[in-house]
């Protein structure tokens, strides 16, 4: 289970590392897929019945098949090197801005990767804050 949020560097090379606590429950291979203005990336385990749902999704007409191609297609196998590292391909940041600073964030069956001015414009508001308390308070929490 992926949680807690931490800032790190994107460098030149498309490499960023990954907090120890996210190493260890990826393991050593994962799979980054490009989420509308962040990355997601999820276990090998986790990906397969992701996978699996977006086919069901894409059988059943909910999800059309240029999307379902689109998904599939820009998803990458990645492998954390010995210095506890990803890297995103080129094609993934293509017209896609991450920065240089960006900001994992767990969210339970996957790493969320944010560039970090959109992350804090989305989350560290008080209408956030505000929101997740309400939310809490209708889930009975």
């Amino acid at each position: 289970m992926f949680v807690g949020q931490y800032e790190h560097t994107l460098d030149d090379k498309g490499r960023v590392v990954l907090p120890p606590d996210f190493r260890e429950e990826l393991g050593q291979r994962g799979y980054v897929v490009r989420l509308g203005e962040r990355l997601g990336l999820w276990d090998e385990a986790t990906y397969a019945q992701v996978s699996s749902d977006w086919e069901a999704h894409r059988k059943s007409g909910t999800l059309d098949a240029v999307s379902f191609r689109k998904l599939t297609s820009e998803t990458q196998r990645v492998k954390i090197d010995g210095a506890g590292r990803i890297t995103i391909n080129k094609s993934l940041l293509e017209g896609f801005s991450l920065g240089q600073t960006v900001v994992l964030s767990g969210a339970l069956s996957r790493i969320e990767i944010w560039p970090r001015s959109i992350y804090t414009t989305l989350h560290d508001t008080a209408e956030a804050s505000a929101n997740v308390s309400a939310a809490l308070d209708r889930m009975g929490f």
